[in-house]
């Protein structure tokens, strides 16, 4: 093993079998619902009988727990520092379902030297993986190193967009930027908002026909979530789990490959190369 593979080496080896699935929700620009939907299909898969963890990646940014009316004490930041257990800054919404508030960690973590990243991810690792079965990341938009590098690495990343042409743009540009480093990745598509199955159908369409011709990205449809009034009110008291809006999240979470086959390496062994070849 060369010192370059020794460094990603961590707790669960190749070929070792892990039952914990990643997930990102990712949109190329703000505004478009992604705190929500990363809420929502985290309940959703509780609901079903899964142990789900929500982790917010928009550093510095968090607003998972403001969606929620919980104030958590401590925050992912916090955790790789050492400033507090993995008991401390996990947050239960139900039995089955928690959240991390993120504070500002990556942009601190790269600058670490190598081997207190491997050891503060490994951590981290062992911890997601001992305890849920489904990691959910609520990821910054645009296209900032911290979504690439867990855009890039998960399991299923969901790209969500609505049918206004910039957000559009944006969700293909991501896309586009992801696929060029992973050199081809099959991207779920969600279009928020919509006033019809017809609108994110021909939203969907435009954003294929581009990423067939000028990437390597295979974009699947993984279906759309009607325009509701009542759900701004439902964030702003808190309470952001609409009945309507998630039968339509239900819907789309039958349409994903939630049974993924093994991969050459974990979720934590990518993300770490991206930060390690960064510094």
């Amino acid at each position: 093993m060369s010192p370059d593979q020794q460094v990603i080496h961590l707790k669960h080896k190749e070929g070792s079998d892990v039952s914990t699935k990643y997930l990102a929700i990712a949109s190329g620009k703000g505004g478009v619902g992604k705190t929500l939907l990363s809420l929502s299909v985290g309940k959703a898969l509780a609901d079903s009988g899964k142990k789900v963890l929500i982790i917010d990646a928009d550093f510095g940014l968090s607003n998972v727990h403001l969606m929620l009316g919980i104030n958590p004490p401590k925050n992912l930041a916090d955790f790789l520092f050492g400033k507090a257990t993995f008991q401390d800054i996990v947050v239960s919404v139900t039995d089955r379902f928690s959240f991390i508030s993120s504070g500002s960690g990556i942009q601190e973590l790269a600058r670490l030297p190598k081997d207190q990243v491997m050891n503060l991810v490994r951590r981290l690792q062992e911890l997601a993986e001992d305890n849920y079965d489904f990691v959910v990341f609520d990821t910054p938009p645009g296209i900032h190193d911290d979504t690439l590098s867990v855009v890039s690495a998960v399991d299923v990343p969901i790209i969500l967009t609505t049918p206004e042409p910039t957000a559009v743009a944006d969700a293909y540009a991501l896309i586009k930027i992801v696929s060029r480093e992973t050199q081809g990745k099959d991207f779920f598509l969600v279009v928020n908002k919509v006033e019809s199955e017809k609108e994110g159908t021909k939203v969907y369409e435009s954003i294929k026909l581009l990423a067939d011709r000028y990437t390597k990205a295979n974009v699947i449809y993984a279906g759309a979530i009607k325009f509701r009034k009542g759900i701004l009110r439902r964030i702003i008291e808190q309470s952001p789990f609409d009945g309507a809006f998630m039968d339509d999240v239900y819907n789309i979470l039958s349409k994903l490959d939630l049974e993924i086959p093994r991969r050459k390496r974990s979720f934590w062994e990518a993300v770490v190369s991206r930060i390690l070849g960064r510094k």
